[in-house]
């Protein structure tokens, strides 16, 4: 299992952008030009070995493989022991993740990455309708499904757009020098934390998105 973990995490790692080198010492090495920064055991916890190297980016780069490292171990662990979705006409087996008031949650692993499926019971309640389809986002078909099952309230959630948002916005009111409390400063605070939680880039896609900007902006004065 651990190969297996290993292969799919170093694949989704990759199209984030975070290099890997080949699992040693039954750890998955997680690279920063070229050197080991940190390691992803079997259980997919993030930890540091002696020779990695420390310096700040490391320390950036350890909080964002542990969310990758955790969701990647989720779904794997829960694909290989969710039982076969019972539904008719389904063109391929979809494992069942979980179910709750006609809603369901599948997933499947294809050639391209793994599958995650939220559908609804038909009215006789043997098969699927109305599936929204999710490759590779296995955070985005959890939320679906809490939505479309009742368990939360669309409003309740904020796009990754918003939650930046809210982030710089907090950082501008740092910036411009407001007199807060250290209760409010706390509070703040706390909502970058939640919201980095998310995020763990946050502050990267601010840059990039400003960067954007700015190239805009200069490309219609030229």
């Amino acid at each position: 299992m651990s190969e297996k973990y290993y292969k799919e995490l170093a694949r989704i790692l990759a199209k984030n952008e975070i290099e890997t080198a080949p699992p040693e010492k039954n750890t998955l090495p997680i690279l920063l030009n070229g050197n080991s920064v940190c390691r992803v055991e079997p259980s997919g916890d993030v930890c540091i070995f002696p020779n990695d190297v420390r310096s700040p980016e490391a320390d950036e780069l350890y909080h964002r493989v542990a969310p990758f490292s955790r969701m990647v171990k989720e779904y794997m662990t829960a694909i290989e022991r969710a039982p076969l979705l019972k539904a008719t006409a389904l063109d391929e087996d979809y494992k069942l993740l979980t179910e709750f008031n006609s809603t369901v949650l599948a997933g499947r692993e294809t050639e391209h990455g793994y599958m995650f499926v939220t559908w609804e019971r038909d009215y006789e309640g043997t098969g699927v309708i109305y599936g929204g389809y999710y490759l590779d986002a296995y955070e985005a078909a959890k939320q679906d499904f809490a939505v479309r099952a009742g368990l939360i309230q669309n409003q309740r959630l904020f796009s990754n757009d918003q939650l930046l948002n809210i982030y710089q916005s907090i950082n501008n009111t740092f910036e411009a020098g407001y007199e807060l409390t250290q209760e409010d400063e706390k509070i703040l605070s706390g909502i970058q934390e939640q919201i980095e939680d998310i995020l763990p880039d946050a502050n990267e896609r601010i840059a990039t998105i400003r960067q954007k900007a700015l190239d805009a902006i200069q490309g219609q004065t030229m």
